[in-house]
């Protein structure tokens, strides 16, 4: 529609609607901003005095004593001591366990070498004196570890863990030559 074109009744009343349509969501639009508004404000009043309660709370906690820390600091030492002398005592008894099986196999060689013939008999007494000798270190190992501080168990301990795979090692060898003779 032009500026020179003449305005019907119908789209006069058209005009009017929309005009009163826009007003009342103009108004509309600004009641839903007031009462925003006044929510905001009504949760920053409420968080104010919610600001004052934490800093009070932190300035409390600020103020422990020495004897306070002490205690925890000898509560979390007496658990990490009660730990690791838990770790070392199952480390030892799995470690002592696996030793027992690696003697009875051992000694099954044993009684399988004095079957064998003269030159198969030398080398199998070869390789179980090698066995022996290895089971001797890892049991040496365990007492030292068993010795041990908390604070160097774990030095030992790999010290252990080294021993009883080259004994596995050399059973395996031992074993398989055994199989051959």
């Amino acid at each position: 529609m032009g500026i020179t074109e003449p305005v019907t009744s119908c789209q006069s009343e058209a005009i009017e609607g929309a005009t009163e349509v826009e007003g009342g969501f103009q108004m509309k639009s600004v009641m839903f901003v007031r009462g925003l508004l006044a929510i905001m404000l009504l949760l920053a009043l409420g968080a104010i005095p919610g600001c004052g309660e934490k800093e009070q709370t932190q300035s409390k906690s600020a103020t422990v004593s020495k004897e306070d820390v002490k205690k925890e600091v000898k509560e979390a030492y007496d658990a990490t001591k009660a730990f690791t002398q838990e770790q070392m005592q199952d480390f030892l008894e799995q470690t002592e366990t696996r030793l027992a099986e690696y003697k009875k196999e051992i000694d099954q060689l044993q009684e399988r070498a004095e079957k064998l013939g003269e030159d198969g008999k030398a080398k199998a007494e070869k390789q179980l004196t090698i066995l022996r000798q290895k089971q001797d270190e890892v049991a040496e190992k365990l007492k030292d570890l068993s010795s041990s501080s908390e604070n160097a168990w774990e030095q030992v301990k790999s010290g252990v863990d080294a021993a009883m795979e080259d004994l596995g090692n050399a059973y395996k060898k031992a074993a398989a030559e055994f199989s051959k003779s």
